[in-house]
C-alpha cells in the first residue's frame, strides 16, 4: 500500500517512545496520522469521562494494545464523539493535571476529525496500530 502522506506532528519529539498510527485507507489513498501515546492516551481518557461507550471508538479501545492493527468498526459515530468533544469540559483539576499535554489536544482532535470524515467520504476504512 502506498502512503500518500504522514502527519508526524505529534510524535516529533518523542521518538523510540511507544506510538499509535490512525490509519485512513481506502482502494487508492492512504494517509497516516502518528502520535505519542501520552497524547493519544490523555485524549482517550478525556473522552472516557466525558462519554459513554456507545458504538463508538471508545466501547473496544483496550483492543488497541491486543490486536494491532485494529479497526475502527463505527466510524461515523466515532466521528461525531470527537466532534462533540470540547476542553472547556474539564475540571479544574483536571486541566492543572495536564498542563503541558492540554495545549496539544485541540489540534490533534481536529487532526482525528479530518481523518475521521475522509473515511465517510471516500468510504475508507481507519485503523489503529500500536507500536
Amino acid at each position: 500500500m502506498k502512503i500518500d502522506k504522514i502527519n508526524d506532528t505529534y510524535y516529533a519529539g518523542f521518538e523510540g517512545e511507544p506510538e499509535i498510527r490512525l490509519i485512513y485507507t481506502n482502494s487508492d489513498k492512504c494517509y497516516v496520522l502518528k502520535i505519542w501515546n501520552g497524547y493519544f492516551d490523555t485524549l482517550m481518557d478525556c473522552l472516557v469521562q466525558l462519554e459513554s461507550a456507545q458504538s463508538n471508538i471508545l466501547s473496544d479501545h483496550e483492543g488497541w494494545y491486543e490486536e494491532s492493527p485494529w479497526e475502527v468498526e463505527n466510524i461515523r459515530e466515532t466521528l461525531q464523539l470527537f466532534d462533540s468533544f470540547d476542553i472547556k469540559y474539564l475540571t479544574e483539576e483536571e486541566a492543572k493535571s495536564l498542563t503541558n499535554i492540554l495545549p496539544v489536544l485541540p489540534d490533534l482532535k481536529n487532526d482525528i476529525i479530518i481523518l475521521l470524515q475522509k473515511a465517510v467520504n471516500g468510504n475508507g476504512n481507519v485503523f489503529i496500530e500500536y507500536d
